[in-house]
């Protein structure tokens, strides 16, 4: 590692000299399609810190174990850093947001109604949860050879009990990288801001436009903490001291429950309302605007009549659009899912740098496929466990979450207006779609419930050794 010392912010260069003490999926996805989340509570902070001892070595390391390639990560609950033994003024020096955690968070955030943290399954969010393990294979077998290692460990070591389990498996070409789409039936991952200084490509439309019409990665600070952001130096509370929270950052889990049953029996309903047609083409049309994309990833402020496979296909096309020209949301509803979640070149009723809201997102999915065409319930748990990575939970997370997905005054529309996959729903909510014959959906279901989360600190391997050896 590179001489560092805590006077300054570190450049995209430095990141560039110490992504090996990064933990995977931070900065880079792991491709690997079988997950499983281990949610652990610690009893005894010494005998937890012998595990995690024993554990550690194989954080970022996909080796082969009896056979089997595997990697495991790991973040801890503020509540996990206490009981490890951090002293209080670390705990003190971390951000007002991760102290209290989601749970304490959930009204803030609109995490009510059926989203409250009453409903969230397995203790999620509780003080019973100090750590997160999440272990990434490339296969199911792999999977459980994986956790029968660990659960080994803990017996050994003792003072770790195991709460909760969230197995993903990542609805994708066998190679777990080619998207076949989430459950609603659009192809995701499409793109995710790129860091400067991150050994990984970018395309146009992934970053920050310039004024001379080309696109930059965002800061390395915008993401991992210890590094220049894009107001140029730390303006954000950060833990303490400099060795702790250098190349960390903090990951927020979300299980989200999908009703794809209701989703699609809904764009038949609301295709007839919008245009007095529910053929297939015109479900296609409400998905579309729903999302902002068509299901096979074209964006509609490049293509907002059809879809087009060809622009959806081509990296280099399928993110490089602004919504410029777009002001009244004729190609792309100013309320879409998409719009919301970037709104780029969009005007703002409230100003803020959108460049300061972005978030890398490591989504994979939970549950099977529903059967084509399907149009009821089988009963099965699915939906999506994301990952969201910043390096200012409230800045970039609870933001975007509040002021993006739970209002619509921002953007200028009727406060009842929420993100119309994410929101709440019930009665009350609307989703306008301009140019459509009767433009206004009204009481819109809830397609997505949130089943339980965490806000966790990932921090960089050293900083794990020496959360390990009590240096803090």
């Amino acid at each position: 590692m590179s001489t560092l010392t805590a006077s300054r912010s570190l450049t995209a260069a430095d990141l560039k000299a110490n992504l090996h003490d990064i933990q995977d999926n931070v900065v880079a996805p792991i491709l690997l399609r079988f997950g499983r989340h281990i949610f652990l509570k610690f009893t005894d902070g010494t005998k937890s810190r012998e595990w995690l001892q024993r554990m550690s070595h194989r954080v970022n390391a996909r080796q082969a174990e009896h056979g089997t390639g595997f990697t495991v990560n790991i973040g801890f609950t503020h509540q996990g850093l206490r009981v490890l033994g951090l002293t209080q003024r670390s705990l003190d020096s971390f951000p007002e947001a991760f102290r209290v955690g989601m749970q304490g968070r959930a009204r803030a955030v609109g995490d009510v109604g059926p989203h409250a943290p009453e409903h969230w399954e397995g203790g999620l969010g509780s003080s019973d949860i100090c750590a997160m393990a999440w272990l990434r294979t490339d296969s199911d077998e792999g999977r459980e050879e994986a956790t029968r290692i660990i659960r080994e460990e803990i017996e050994v070591t003792g003072g770790v009990e195991i709460r909760f389990i969230q197995d993903t498996k990542a609805l994708a070409h066998e190679n777990g990288i080619g998207s076949e789409g989430e459950h609603f039936g659009f192809a995701d991952p499409i793109s995710q801001p790129p860091i400067e200084g991150a050994d990984a490509p970018f395309y146009p439309g992934d970053g920050v436009l310039e004024k001379d019409g080309t696109w930059r990665a965002l800061k390395p600070g915008e993401f991992v903490l210890g590094y220049e952001d894009e107001i140029g130096s730390a303006g954000t509370q950060m833990p303490e001291p400099f060795e702790l929270r250098l190349n960390g950052t903090y990951m927020v889990f979300r299980k989200l429950y999908q009703d794809v049953a209701a989703f699609r029996r809904y764009l038949a309903t609301a295709a007839q309302s919008l245009y007095g047609s529910d053929d297939q083409h015109h479900r296609d049309l409400v998905a579309a605007k729903i999302m902002g994309r068509w299901p096979s990833g074209c964006p509609l402020d490049l293509s907002p009549e059809q879809d087009d496979p060809a622009i959806a296909a081509d990296p280099n096309r399928r993110n490089n659009f602004t919504y410029e020209g777009d002001d009244k949301g004729l190609r792309c509803p100013i309320g879409s899912h998409l719009r919301r979640s970037n709104p780029r070149a969009t005007p703002l009723k409230r100003a803020t740098a959108v460049r300061r809201h972005r978030l890398v997102r490591r989504g994979v999915e939970y549950g099977p496929h529903l059967e084509d065409g399907a149009l009821e319930d089988d009963g099965i748990d699915r939906g999506l466990i994301n990952l969201f990575i910043q390096a200012d939970i409230e800045r970039q997370f609870e933001f975007v979450q509040t002021e993006w997905m739970k209002g619509g005054e921002f953007l200028g529309l009727d406060p009842n207006e929420q993100d119309p996959i994410n929101g709440v729903g019930g009665e009350g909510t609307q989703f306008s779609v301009p140019g459509a014959k009767r433009p206004f959906l009204f009481d819109l279901p809830t397609f997505v419930v949130v089943k339980g989360g965490e806000y966790l600190f990932v921090p960089g391997l050293n900083a794990l050794k020496g959360i390990i050896e009590q240096k803090f």
